[in-house]
This record gives C-alpha cells, sequence and structure tokens, in this order.
C-alpha cells in the first residue's frame, strides 16, 4: 500500500521556501474557477445530484459491483496467501459471503455473467462462483489466465546515479513518454471475455494461447491458434489478448509477433487473417455496434477492419506520421486516437475520415500525460485527463492554483467545453496523478475520484464535494445509483508554512484509517 503522508524529513528541506509560500497563499485564486464554456453538451439532461453516507465498512484496495448493483465484490489482502473476498449486501450491510481464494486478485480478475448469477474469478485457474451464497460451481483448466491482461512490453529499467559527495542510489527509469504513448492501445483492453449470451469464457491458456470455454460444462470448446509470419518463432507468440463481439457472434485475438485473427464464437472456425501488418499488434477492439475492428502496430498504424468479412477498409497513420488507437465512441462508429505530437483526434471508421482534432490551444498544458479517455455514454462529450501543475519543480509551492483535474470536449466539434479543477491548489501533500473518472449510465453527471470525491453535471459544474478520498479505488454501482470509494475518511491539505511550522514544534502528522464508504446518489434533473 503507497504511503500517502509527506515525511519528516521533506518538510524540513521546504523550509527555506516558507516566506514564500507563505506570501504566495495571500494571492490564493479561487478553488472551483471552471473554464466554461456555453452549454454545448446536448444530449442527456444535467442533474443536481447529491450523495449520502450509506455504510462505511473495512478498506479493499479493489472491488466490483455485480450486474443488478446489490452486491459489492470486495477482496481483503493480508500476509496471509489465502484472500478473502466477501459479497457485500448493499441492502444488509453485511456479507452474504465469504470466498477464500488461493491467490492475488488482479484488477481485471473479477467479471459477472450477464444475468449476474454467477462471478468468474481468475487465480491460478479459472473459477465459476455462484453469487447468492459464494458456493462454487465449476473450475476450469490450471494455468488459465484473463486474456485481458497485458504483459508490458517496456518495463522500465534501474541505473545508478552518482553524486557529487561521493554517494550513489539506484534510481527507477520508468518508461518514457513516447513508450507509454506506444503502448495506449493496451490501457483500453476489453473486459467483454464473457460471451454476451452467458454461454462461453474467453481466456489464455497455459501456453499463451485463446482458448473458449463451456461456462456451463466448464469444458474446453475449443482454442484458436495463432497464425505466426514469416521470419518469427512459434515460441514467440505467446500472450494472447482478444474479445467477444458486442453481438456476441465472433472474436478477435492477437498474439505477440502473430497476425490478429477474427474467428466465428459459435464453432471456432477462422473467419480472416488481419493482416499484413507492418510491427507487433497489441490491443484489438470491436467497435460498440460490432461492425469495425480497430488494430494498432507499435509502429504508429491504424487500420480499421470489416468485422464480418476482415476486409481492410482503413489505414491511418505511418511509420512518419503515427498514431495510437484510444477508445470507440460508445454510440456510434468514431474512435479516439493520440500522436506523438501530443495531438488527440477524432475519427469515422465508415469512411476513414477526419471528424475533429482537440483544441488543444483551448489549454495551456500538453497532453504529454494524457492516457486518459473517458466518452459519456452518450457519446457526445469526451473526457481527458489534465496533466496539471509540474510537481517536480522546486516552485511549484509558489504556484499555488487549483490542480486541473479533467478537461471536457465537444467529440464533434473538439471544442473544449469546461476544465474540471480540484481547488486544493494549497496542499503540501505531493499526490500522483492516479484519479478515476465515473460517468453515470445515463450521462447526466461525473464523477472524478482520487485524492478528492467530486460530483459534476455535464457542463464541468462542481455539484458536490464527499467526506473522503478514493486512493485506492472507485466503482459506480451499473443503475448509477451508489458509489464506492475506499481511502482516508478526510484529508486535509494545509499551507506549506502551517505543516513545516507543525513538524519544527513537534507536532506530526497521524496516519488515518483506511475505509470503504458506499454512498447513496440521490437527484433531480433541471
Amino acid at each position: 500500500m503507497k504511503s500517502r503522508t509527506l515525511s519528516v524529513t521533506s518538510l524540513i528541506l521546504l523550509t527555506p521556501l516558507i516566506v514564500l509560500a507563505f506570501e504566495a497563499q495571500a494571492d490564493q485564486v479561487r478553488g472551483t474557477e471552471l473554464k466554461s464554456k456555453s452549454d454545448q453538451t446536448g444530449g442527456a439532461q444535467s442533474a443536481n445530484v447529491t450523495a449520502k453516507l450509506l455504510h462505511t465498512i473495512p478498506a479493499a484496495n479493489l472491488f466490483w459491483w455485480s450486474p443488478d448493483s446489490r452486491i459489492l465484490v470486495m477482496p481483503y489482502v493480508d500476509d496471509s496467501p489465502i484472500v478473502n473476498v466477501s459479497l457485500y449486501d448493499v441492502a444488509t450491510g453485511k456479507a452474504r459471503a465469504v470466498i477464500k481464494i488461493d491467490g492475488p486478485l488482479t484488477e481485471k480478475g473479477v467479471y459477472f455473467t450477464p444475468n449476474g448469477s454467477a462471478m468468474v474469478i481468475h487465480t491460478n485457474r479459472v473459477r465459476l462462483y455462484d453469487m447468492a451464497d459464494g458456493k462454487l460451481l465449476r473450475e476450469f483448466a490450471e494455468g488459465t489466465t484473463p486474456i485481458n491482461l497485458y504483459d508490458r512490453i517496456f518495463q522500465g529499467h534501474t541505473e545508478t546515479v552518482h553524486y557529487s559527495d561521493n554517494t550513489s542510489e539506484d534510481v527507477y527509469r520508468g518508461p518514457s513518454n513516447e513508450e507509454d504513448l506506444m503502448e495506449l492501445p493496451t490501457r483500453y483492453i476489453s473486459h467483454r471475455i464473457i460471451n454476451p449470451d452467458g454461454t462461453s469464457l474467453l481466456a489464455r491458456g497455459k501456453e499463451g494461447k485463446a482458448q473458449v470455454y463451456d461456462l456451463g460444462a466448464g469444458g474446453l470448446k475449443f482454442t484458436l491458434e495463432p497464425f505466426i509470419t514469416g521470419g518469427n518463432k512459434k515460441g514467440g507468440a505467446g500472450g494472447a489478448l482478444g474479445e467477444f463481439s458486442p453481438d456476441g457472434r465472433l472474436i478477435v485475438t492477437s498474439h505477440r509477433n502473430a497476425t490478429p485473427r477474427l474467428w466465428s464464437a459459435s464453432t471456432g472456425d477462422l473467419i480472416a487473417d488481419l493482416g499484413p501488418q507492418s510491427d507487433t499488434v497489441f490491443g484489438v477492439r470491436f467497435s460498440l455496434d460490432s461492425r469495425f475492428i480497430a488494430t494498432t502496430s507499435f509502429d504508429g498504424i491504424v487500420k480499421i477492419w470489416d468485422a464480418t468479412t476482415g476486409k481492410l477498409l482503413h489505414t491511418i497513420g505511418s511509420k512518419k506520421e503515427p498514431i495510437y488507437f484510444a477508445a470507440w465512441n460508445p454510440i456510434n462508429s468514431s474512435f479516439v486516437t493520440k500522436s506523438p505530437k501530443w495531438e488527440i483526434s477524432v475519427w469515422n471508421a465508415e469512411t476513414g475520415g477526419l471528424v475533429c482534432k482537440l483544441n488543444n490551444k483551448a489549454i495551456k498544458e500538453k497532453f504529454d500525460a494524457n492516457l486518459t479517455f473517458e466518452y459519456s455514454p452518450d457519446g457526445k462529450l469526451l473526457l481527458t485527463l489534465a496533466r496539471g501543475r509540474t510537481r517536480t519543480s522546486v516552485l511549484w509551492p509558489l504556484v499555488n492554483k487549483p490542480k486541473l483535474i479533467a478537461h471536457l470536449w465537444d467529440a464533434q466539434t473538439g471544442s473544449l467545453i469546461a476544465s474540471l479543477r480540484d481547488g486544493k491548489g494549497d496542499s503540501a501533500i505531493i499526490y500522483p496523478d492516479d484519479d478515476k473518472f465515473l460517468w453515470s449510465p445515463s450521462g447526466d453527471f461525473l464523477i472524478t475520484a482520487g485524492p478528492w470525491v467530486k460530483i459534476w453535471n455535464r457542463r464541468g459544474e462542481l455539484m458536490q464535494e464527499l467526506d473522503g478520498n478514493a486512493l485506492l479505488s472507485a466503482a459506480l454501482s451499473p443503475d448509477g445509483k451508489l458509489l464506492a470509494i475506499a481511502g482516508y475518511p478526510h484529508i486535509t491539505t494545509p499551507s506549506i508554512f502551517g505543516m513545516v511550522g507543525k513538524v519544527l514544534v513537534g507536532k506530526l502528522p497521524k496516519d488515518e484509517q483506511l475505509k470503504t464508504y458506499v454512498w447513496r446518489l440521490e437527484g433531480s434533473y433541471r
């Protein structure tokens, strides 16, 4: 678990800046300032939403809502190799059942059958549990893993840094911005690993191959073999990725050093090879209407394919002008891409033409830390993560502005609708950019969850700030009526001057207990 408390050493190092920071506070800007334009949002009505605390339970760093929004699935992890997964009943405030599993859970380790009656859990194999009482229904082949887990190619490295006082330390250097950009498609790998009709499960087998299992009987239905291109070794085609099409008729798969392939979901018959490709493809996605498939190669070429025939329709980008696929619009055939020039564009899959580019002149910061793209459910708004202020500069305490959280854009024109800010610019605690963005099912409101949890309408206007934070996890129920957040009960943001002063007189910050809060969201439209 990551510590969120500023160390005494760090505070004392800031002592020379006390006076400057104190003076800077006199010019503190209004924390809820918005760069709102006229209402361009269209679609769903805006909502006046309020949240009321329903339950407080022990913290968990991951949780999932059942499809009917009645059960919150929460793993409790300690030093034991056994993980207790509780099925928390929202109506009673108590655990309906506790499942003991022998292995860690990943962020994508739990899935539900479409009717919500059963739950799939991945550990060292796939298991199916009854949602009513947590009873084990069946087990699948040992060694199966989620097909939508991605093993990073760019792992970063550790290097030794030498200092002028003859000391040295090992420093971890993460992947570069360019490498992160190349991995962008894999950050949006699908959750669609159970066929919408609830009969089949798509998983990754021991050898990294894509396999389809019968959810009812538990047996293997068929294996989807990779096609190894010339010059590549058979053993190099590991780590299958893939998903069912939204209509359940098709499956698309991709392997390292292998050609993406299109399959029949009912028979496992090969429909088409999606090739040739100029470089390794990671991340293959069906459009939400099941008509198109987007593939992106690591050299920055996006290809759009007919999902029925596997025929190549459009090629966008090139090795000289690379772009990378990010996300499909939920209601039409448009999609978002990002380029190394930090340009974000929207394209039409039917024509291959450009719909718009986001107006990056409307904001001051670049998109070089922007790897989040969230469409509103009606497809009319696009949310992007904001870079925010630079935290590595020694002058950051003096730039006492509200931290940018996100930007809202018109997805058809690329114009900026609003910039969301947290209003806590005087914080002496440095937080990473780990905010989560949760749209209501109808798209009438938006929740930003991170160091502070806030509810916004679709015009980017702040409606409510909740007690506590979501530094561990946050999840909105499928019906949009319940919000679960895991973090500290309260988070204080004293000034630099106040924090350093407390340390100097021996009053150290106290750690607070992590908890999970379940909020009921209520509101009316306006």
